[in-house]
């Protein structure tokens, strides 16, 4: 049986835990739409009962820290000793260093090292269905994914360098660096947010941050929970919608695009001609290569805390060379449920696009399904969702058989990473919010489906975790 940490009892005390002020619907629980702006809806709604959402928190304790390994391992060139960057040096993690359960982070993929960079979040966990005071991480955690020496599964922490702490930022990889762009924090646990707007590159080899500058007078406002992708082919990052308000009840959601040009370190607002995408924050967009365009998926607007919820299913492609917007699916039949905070990748290896996860408008809420879009082709799901199953027993109480678990897949999720690794042929999910706190995982989806290499150690269902789910009393323990 997996062990679990003493904070578990804290998050499932409270396992309405992500909002206590949510709004859903009574008679029908759709998706756990209500809360206030903060909210990161959790358990979704059952019959009767309205869906679980509000106030993002999730989190824990954080995980036990390891003594940095001994330098002298191999290289990744196969020499001994202490020469070569720090990635070349990548045993200086050990089995017990972990980042703590994590959410509203953001990561992206270093295929050249096959090292997964994790930068800021979220900790906090809910007590009593009450609102727990924010954190705004400023640790980088380093995944080795695979390495000849070492193997994978480990994982590094940088704590000296590094950008400000922040919560719902985003990133990429593009031009040999990871950039990360926005977010918000604020000072003290009460009172209005900070929008960020500062852009920052961390080089993976030599381990540092660089905050850039922009020579230009013009740049994106400050915003959190955007869409950004990056060109590969002209070396740009683009970035599209999110949401620029300072309060964490009335969101101010954009639908504005700008591009950051890599060479000249200039921001161009961009002028979207004809048809394009509704305003949307919790969108996710990724770059396609082979289609030379932009490509994004999903997200909610300014009602996503009412009972008139509105979470978009569609998929819309922005052709980089004429500067214009394509829907390429409406959404609805044949799409996944409209969702926010999802997990969204290019597969370079099956030329596809790759949607993981998310809080959904369907009866639960928080999903772990996969899906995938090939270009021509439309949307196949790739691995089912849980299904709902009874409903609650009261506020703030749901049985063990709450849903019927799908085996072998990840706990429901939102707010979590996703990223590629195009040399290993798998897609890699690391954290978020879940109906039982948050998680500390990392699973990955290849070609022979899901496997686990960092199982959690909370924020799981019971009956997910537990060996005797017989014993399970509640959903969470």
């Amino acid at each position: 049986m997996r062990g679990r940490t003493a904070t578990v009892v804290v998050a499932l005390v409270a396992l309405a835990a992500w909002g206590c002020d949510d709004g859903g619907s009574g008679d029908d629980g759709a998706g756990g739409a209500g809360g206030g702006a903060d909210a990161a809806v959790g358990a979704g709604g059952s019959p009767g009962m309205g869906g679980a959402g509000g106030e993002p928190g999730a989190g824990g304790a954080p995980g036990m820290g390891g003594a940095p390994g001994a330098g002298g391992e191999p290289g990744m060139g196969g020499a001994p000793g202490m020469g070569g960057s720090p990635v070349d040096r990548p045993c200086d993690g050990d089995d017990a260093m972990r980042p703590p359960p994590l959410n509203e982070h953001a990561a992206a993929y270093d295929d050249d090292h096959q090292i997964m960079v994790v930068f800021g979040g979220n900790t906090a966990v809910p007590e009593n269905c009450g609102f727990p005071a924010y954190t705004f991480e400023s640790s980088t955690w380093l995944y080795y994914d695979w390495e000849p020496t070492c193997g994978a599964g480990r994982w590094v922490r940088l704590d000296a360098g590094n950008p400000p702490g922040r919560a719902r930022h985003a990133a990429v990889y593009g031009d040999g660096s990871v950039w990360i762009f926005g977010g918000r924090t604020r000072n003290g646990t009460s009172g209005p947010y900070t929008p960020l707007a500062d852009l920052w590159r961390f080089d993976v080899a030599t381990r540092t941050w660089t905050e850039v500058v922009p020579s230009g007078d013009r740049q994106p406002s400050g915003r959190y929970n955007h869409a950004m992708a990056f060109d590969s082919t002209r070396n740009q990052i683009v970035v599209w919608g999110g949401n620029s308000s300072s309060s964490g009840a009335t969101p101010t959601v954009l639908d504005d695009m700008w591009i950051f040009d890599v060479a000249s370190s200039e921001w161009r607002f961009v002028v979207q001609q004809g048809d394009k995408p509704s305003r949307r924050m919790w969108n996710s967009a990724i770059y396609d290569p082979v289609e030379d365009a932009v490509v994004m998926f999903g997200g909610g607007d300014e009602t996503a805390f009412s009972n008139t919820a509105r979470y978009f299913s569609d998929l819309w492609s922005y052709d980089r060379e004429a500067g214009a917007w394509t829907r390429l699916h409406a959404g609805g039949a044949g799409a996944p449920p409209g969702r926010f905070w999802q997990g969204f990748v290019y597969d370079p290896v099956d030329g596809r696009y790759l949607v993981l996860g998310g809080h959904d408008d369907q009866v639960l809420g928080n999903s772990n399904d996969a899906w995938a879009y090939t270009p021509g082709g439309g949307w196949v799901e790739v691995s089912p969702a849980d299904v709902f199953n009874k409903p609650a027993n009261g506020f703030c109480d749901f049985p063990p058989d709450f849903t019927i678990v799908q085996p072998g897949t990840p706990e429901r999720r939102n707010a979590h990473s996703v990223v590629f690794a195009p040399s290993q042929g798998h897609a890699l999910m690391f954290g978020g919010k879940t109906d039982c706190g948050a998680v500390d995982d990392v699973w990955r989806l290849g070609a022979d489906g899901w496997d686990n290499p960092v199982m959690a150690t909370e924020g799981e269902a019971c009956v997910r975790w537990r060996s005797n789910p017989e014993n399970c009393v509640n959903l969470c323990f």
